[in-house]
């Protein structure tokens, strides 16, 4: 981890913070892998900052946001479950986001527009 540390710091010192002007994609991700492991270790957000050589803020906000995107879109599969839906009132498709999130009872088309709404 020393070396990785020695890495991202190199990253973030090149980096002249201004107004408008973000760090690069590799730079960010390299930020978010080791402080969210440092996080799972125990360490706090401020100290975390101090190692890699940024703002308190600016890590932990890219941090949450890793969190909460999960990375990207997963990939979904619909099964039917056909011993609920036989001459079942309100069957429907259900979905269910990775953080536990359900709307059941959609019929295939009201599906399909709440994941293009989410994507």
């Amino acid at each position: 981890m020393r070396n990785e540390l020695g890495k991202i710091r190199r990253l973030t010192a090149g980096h002249e913070p201004a107004r408008g002007r973000r760090y690069p994609a590799a730079t960010r991700q390299a930020v978010t892998g080791y402080a969210l492991r440092r996080r799972e270790e125990g360490a706090s957000w401020s100290h975390i900052a101090g190692e890699v050589g940024m703002a308190f803020e600016t890590v932990r906000r890219w941090c949450l946001r890793e969190r909460a995107d999960g990375g990207g879109i997963a990939p979904v599969e619909v099964v039917v479950d056909r011993a609920q839906t036989v001459g079942c009132v309100g069957s429907g498709v259900a979905l269910v986001s990775p953080s536990g999130f359900r709307l059941e009872g959609l019929a295939p088309a009201e599906a399909v527009a709440a994941l293009k709404a989410l994507g």
